[in-house]
């Protein structure tokens, strides 16, 4: 996720934020899994209003915000249906698709590593193919990510912050979770395009809500919110295992030669 984000101020002001990203995944999944004979499965700014209703973090005139704004941005574009002018579909452009190759790709990166043999190789090629699949097979699935967020307060807290999940991704990857490790302000502002003050109000609002603990020069993160971390990543990292099996078994990936696997417990 730090390659993605980490030192493109553009990126991570537009995505690195709970709404923004919210908004941006569940276009993309309404998008692969609508039935174009089916008109209540159409990707239009209402179907995705209705969907970010559960994650209760944004209103509906700012998620046509978000979405103009993607669309000035030339992630989304707007189409109007044949039998319906008055209908616009949201439809991902190849920018959005690649950077949801990439999305997937980090998705999958942790599982490769740890279970080389479950034929991880569709997503970790960056295949155009199986993204479709395993965008497709989310859709049955998007109120699990409002429940795993609803699960975890702690994370929760962390991701509303514009730019705060990478900002503790990045604490983690500099060992404030295993005692005090140097804090810059600026640097983190600099990193994630956003101001040295959202910086140092997130951080002290987190130590007011017991989540780390500040010094002068240095950040430690508490047992709590690293327990909370692990929690989440590993919460993820088995609703995408689940995902990649839907995927694979779908139409589409049907000549895929990728294998299935056991996990640690001996389970698929």
């Amino acid at each position: 996720m730090l390659g993605l984000y980490e030192n493109n101020p553009f990126l991570s002001r537009l995505l690195a934020a709970t709404q923004r990203s919210a908004v941006f995944f569940n276009t993309l999944v309404l998008d692969a899994a609508h039935d174009p004979t089916d008109r209540s499965t159409w990707p239009t700014i209402a179907l995705v209003q209705e969907v970010m209703a559960p994650y209760g973090v944004s209103s509906r005139r700012n998620i046509e915000t978000i979405v103009a704004r993607f669309v000035e941005t030339g992630f989304l574009s707007r189409h109007e249906v044949a039998a319906d002018r008055r209908v616009r579909l949201l439809v991902p452009t190849e920018k959005m698709v690649a950077h949801d190759l990439d999305w997937v790709r980090v998705y999958y990166s942790p599982l490769a590593v740890m279970f080389p043999g479950c034929g991880y190789a569709p997503p970790m090629r960056r295949d155009p193919i199986f993204r479709t699949a395993v965008r497709r097979a989310s859709r049955p699935g998007l109120g699990d990510a409002v429940k795993l967020l609803a699960n975890n307060p702690a994370i929760t807290f962390i991701m509303n912050r514009d730019a705060g999940m990478m900002v503790l991704i990045k604490l983690v990857q500099t060992g404030a979770a295993a005692g005090p490790a140097a804090l810059d302000f600026s640097d983190l502002a600099k990193r994630f395009g956003i101001s040295r003050t959202h910086v140092r109000r997130l951080l002290r609002d987190a130590e007011q809500e017991g989540l780390l603990g500040l010094s002068k020069a240095s950040v430690t993160l508490e047992p709590r919110l690293v327990a909370a971390f692990d929690r989440f990543l590993a919460d993820c990292m088995a609703g995408f295992h689940a995902l990649f099996h839907f995927a694979m078994s779908s139409p589409e990936m049907a000549n895929s030669t990728a294998i299935g696997c056991k996990g640690p417990t001996g389970s698929s």
